[in-house]
């Protein structure tokens, strides 16, 4: 079985408080992308999980999502999982929260279970998994638990998402933030939701992008670079970083900024259109 694992922008997002557990509290409206890795799910004598081109070691997020599914629902047969990575790690786009959603997904296909069943064992990966259950578009708060999918669908809006090479651990972002007052009341951005690149414009927001930038001066370095070459309407760092996104209104100019930003070195650019999922449609 093959399956897309998509990316995610945040479009906007705030860091409201923070746990006795250590968990941070956020506002945030999430945006699926159309950057996605490529996951193969295929029953097998056992299990075996591998990536394609890079050693990855440790209790990845394909792993935990195979081993709490077999635990909780008590799958007998094995399953080969092989991930074909495009979305860059550290870098804000939630590929490793995408990646096990999707394998939650598909072996709650294979084994006959209901999608419903999969949001406990989503939340115990990590905060982002629940939401990639959904995709689309998101209001997401809580500690990521909280979802609301949204009818809103953007028209006429085109990404540009650029990876400058800089991993940036989440959890070290998160300690960067000594601040936790709303930047604004989330109806406000709720009650004024809409489609256009004038509405992105108004309300396009992270709180993590000033205290990572003061702190990692060369991913500074590289927006104010790109910035000054870019006809993006425009841009802004997505999740805890690195990635920065920018915003087009015509697939045109995204294009013609993509080959010029090609040719920067040591850099990856990935043309990105928003993601709506079938079964959300009314």
């Amino acid at each position: 079985m093959k399956i897309f694992s998509c990316a995610k922008i945040n479009l906007y997002l705030d860091v409201v408080g923070r746990d006795t557990d250590g968990y941070h509290f956020i506002e945030s409206l999430f945006q699926e992308v159309s950057l996605a890795d490529e996951i193969e799910v295929n029953p097998s004598e056992s299990d075996f999980i591998s990536f394609d081109g890079m050693l990855v070691e440790g209790d990845t997020t394909v792993h935990k999502a195979l081993r709490l599914f077999r635990e909780s629902f008590g799958t007998k047969s094995g399953y080969t999982i092989h991930v074909k990575k495009r979305i860059p790690m550290g870098a804000g786009l939630g590929g490793g929260s995408s990646n096990a959603a999707a394998v939650l997904s598909a072996l709650a296909v294979l084994e006959g279970v209901e999608k419903a069943s999969l949001f406990p064992l989503a939340s115990r990966i990590g905060s982002d998994v629940p939401f990639f259950l959904w995709g689309g578009m998101a209001w997401v708060s809580g500690k990521g638990e909280k979802i609301t999918p949204l009818s809103c669908r953007l028209e006429d809006v085109y990404f540009l998402i650029v990876y400058p090479g800089i991993h940036v651990s989440t959890a070290w972002a998160y300690s960067l933030i000594n601040d936790y007052r709303p930047h604004t009341h989330p109806q406000n951005i709720l009650d004024s939701l809409g489609g256009s690149l004038d509405f992105l414009r108004k309300i396009v927001y992270n709180k993590f992008q000033p205290f990572v930038f003061a702190a990692r001066e060369d991913l500074a370095r590289w927006k104010a670079i790109l910035d000054r070459e870019s006809g993006a309407e425009f841009s802004f760092m997505s999740g805890s970083g690195s990635s920065l996104v920018y915003v087009y209104s015509s697939a045109e100019r995204r294009d013609a900024d993509r080959k010029c930003f090609s040719y920067q070195r040591d850099i990856q650019v990935f043309s990105a259109d928003p993601v709506y999922r079938p079964s959300e449609k009314g």
